[in-house]
């Protein structure tokens, strides 16, 4: 059943770029093509505005597939237990979002890279009403907006299942502490898979890439901003770089260390 939610999460994203997707990109573009095809036979008059409807309608059969079960208690646990894995995925899926999309201003990544743009935005602008910053920097208050109101989301979803399951609202402070925990531990996890960029590009570094190269610039521009200043505290000798090395082991193990600090208050509740 776990299966069902993966492929529910990856039509989820088509829907989401088709939803950003120009009426010229969908007629013109190769990417916007396979996105129509992809959706508009399942659109009323192929109206982008269903698909919110839409993707509300996949999360409820599916979670509702998922947690099907002999008894009420465990699939009302598995119901919780889905629904807070959407509301983990969607908080990732807009993360990665804003950071792709700020490299909206550069040549690289073409179509993706502006719809990512297109779906991050409304969080940059949500935030800049509170926080006046103009520039790239507004992402990171951006991320800690989306990962706040996830923990909302997560807290209340807990609030309501303890409700209906046990009778009782429960400790409040340990429900909002597991969602912070749980949260942060999706987010933690991406620390440790940037060590795999990192050495992706330490790797390809060693046989000159092309740097018009799409793929190239994106390793670039993900990484260099944690490099850089790196470089300039431990400088390379010679061909070897020991920047890319010490972010490398300190991403790769500080993702692990930070997931299992995180781990015990997950299970408070």
């Amino acid at each position: 059943m776990a299966f069902i939610l993966f492929l529910a999460k990856c039509y989820i994203v088509i829907l989401l770029f088709r939803f950003v997707t120009t009426k010229q990109e969908l007629i013109f573009n190769p990417l916007g093509k396979v996105l129509a095809k992809a959706v508009n036979p399942l659109l009323p008059k192929n109206n982008e505005k269903f698909i919110p409807l839409l993707i509300t309608a996949i999360i409820i059969i599916t979670s509702l597939l998922y947690s099907i079960s002999s008894t009420a208690v465990e699939f009302q646990t598995k119901l919780l237990s889905a629904l807070i894995n959407y509301a983990h995925f969607f908080m990732l899926f807009y993360i990665v979002s804003m950071i792709f999309g700020s490299f909206g201003n550069r040549p690289i990544g073409g179509g993706f890279i502006a719809l990512f743009f297109r779906l991050g935005l409304p969080w940059v602008k949500m935030t800049r009403l509170f926080i006046p910053i103009n520039s790239g920097k507004i992402i990171i208050p951006a991320i800690i907006v989306v990962y706040l109101l996830t923990v909302c989301l997560t807290a209340i979803i807990n609030t309501i299942f303890n409700l209906i399951i046990y009778q009782s609202i429960g400790n409040v402070a340990n429900v909002f502490i597991s969602a912070f925990a749980s949260s942060a531990y999706k987010i933690f996890g991406l620390l440790y898979y940037m060590s795999f960029v990192i050495a992706f590009r330490a790797l390809i570094s060693w046989v000159s890439p092309d740097p018009r190269n799409i793929i190239v610039q994106l390793v670039y521009t993900i990484t260099e901003p944690v490099l850089e200043p790196l470089r300039r505290i431990i400088p390379p000798i010679g061909i070897i770089d020991f920047s890319a090395l010490i972010a490398m082991i300190g991403f790769y193990f500080g993702g692990m260390i930070l997931q299992n600090i995180v781990r015990p208050f997950i299970y408070l509740i």
